[in-house]
């Protein structure tokens, strides 16, 4: 996995998180009236280093969650922890 994301892809990380919360497994569309633009390559940047679970629903591109140690960095991130 790779720890090194760029700001944008942390926001969108935290949209996800908020999305994911609520119950709501997200496409990149769907994230995208939150975000204000398509967010499309960070979808698929924070996939390709290991942070995003992502799975093929109805043919579009679905997060379905977090990867374990993705979970953990957002978790420690919240409580200040930086490991």
């Amino acid at each position: 996995m790779d720890f090194q994301i760029t700001a944008a892809e942390e926001r969108v990380l935290l949209l996800i998180v908020e999305h994911l919360g609520a119950g709501n497994a997200p496409t990149p569309e769907e994230l995208a009236p939150d975000a204000g633009r398509d967010v499309q390559t960070e979808v698929e940047a924070l996939r390709a280093k290991g942070w995003l679970l992502v799975r093929d629903v109805d043919g579009r591109a679905t997060v379905i969650g977090l990867s374990p140690l993705a979970t953990a960095a957002v978790s420690n991130r919240r409580y200040g922890r930086r490991e």
